[in-house]
């Protein structure tokens, strides 16, 4: 579990270093209370809340499927903000 203050370096798909990141907050809450302030802050695809569900609804129900398990929407989830810091 990533801990606030923890240094993290990021890579790409190639495996190479593109930014180390410090973390700033870390929370749990059941995924249908994560916030659109939270999707924005991924910035994935559009930054939209619409977007940022349909992308983590597919990827998590196939994560617990693999594990044997059905996803739920009040499941706790692990949410990171980060701040880049070089």
């Amino acid at each position: 579990m990533p801990q606030v203050g923890e240094y993290s370096i990021i890579l790409n798909g190639s495996g190479e270093p593109v930014c180390i990141t410090q973390t700033k907050v870390v929370y749990i809450m059941p995924y249908n209370l994560i916030t659109p302030e939270h999707a924005w802050h991924e910035g994935e695809g559009d930054r939209s809340y619409r977007y940022w569900k349909e992308v983590h609804d597919k990827f998590i129900c196939e994560e617990y499927k693999s594990v044997g398990k059905i996803f739920y929407e009040q499941a706790p989830m692990l949410c990171e903000a980060f701040e880049k810091i070089y």
